[in-house]
């Protein structure tokens, strides 16, 4: 059983009801705490250190794994005046943070997987394979010059943009990174990040089995950008 939410970058109120909501059951954060068009620096750095000093499980995504010491990779919304106080907070908590969780019997990720890197359909074991690869990634990327990550699509995989690796699809899967209306609930995957919906937060709950929107209060101001219509 378990709580899961999509990418939160640094919206306070949105962590909140997520952390508040069924407060004893697990929870899972899917990654993408950070590098938000709309909220301040202090309001970024608040969310993340909520995240952190609470029990949920924390996924890493791309925004999060761009400001790490010998990054993979660098993506949009990266922003130098943030990366010392960003890369502190998360190479001091860094044992705080996974790239994979299985939870009844679903993958969770912060990108997806693709039929490319799922050989197996055992997701117990993928999430071993993939958090036990990254941790060898962590302590020799000072160590080893060209020592990468074979696995890092997991953190930018665009399921809607395939370029012939399509999603798999033989185990259950939850993810985030692609921005969208509302969640997308398939057979073999559910996509739940709806980072433009800042009057609302929505939530997978396992247990259930089923989505669940918190409503949240008005927030102005802010434009969505689909369309550059008001949330």
């Amino acid at each position: 059983m378990a709580i899961i939410v999509g990418d939160l970058h640094g919206d306070l109120e949105k962590t909140s009801a997520f952390l508040a909501y069924k407060p004893a059951e697990p929870h899972i954060a899917l990654g993408d705490y950070l590098d938000s068009f709309t909220e301040p620096l202090a309001r970024q750095l608040g969310c993340l250190q909520m995240l952190i000093e609470s029990d949920a499980v924390l996924l890493l995504g791309n925004h999060e794994v761009h400001y790490l010491k010998e990054p993979l990779f660098q993506f949009a919304g990266y922003n130098l005046d943030n990366v010392q106080f960003f890369q502190e907070i998360l190479e001091n908590n860094i044992n705080r943070f996974k790239v994979a969780h299985a939870v009844d019997g679903w993958l969770c990720t912060h990108a997806g997987v693709h039929q490319g890197i799922a050989s197996i359909d055992n997701v117990e074991k993928l999430a071993m394979i993939f958090n036990a690869r990254f941790r060898r990634y962590l302590v020799n990327r000072f160590i080893h010059e060209h020592y990468t990550y074979r696995y890092q699509s997991i953190f930018w995989y665009n399921y809607l943009e395939t370029e012939g690796t399509s999603i798999a699809r033989n185990f259950k899967q939850v993810f985030g990174h692609v921005e969208l209306r509302r969640p997308e609930v398939h057979d073999a995957f559910i996509a739940l990040d709806t980072t433009n919906r800042t009057n609302s937060c929505w939530l997978y709950d396992t247990r259930e089995n089923g989505l669940v929107e918190l409503e949240l209060p008005p927030k102005t101001g802010r434009v969505r950008l689909f369309g550059g219509a008001w949330n």
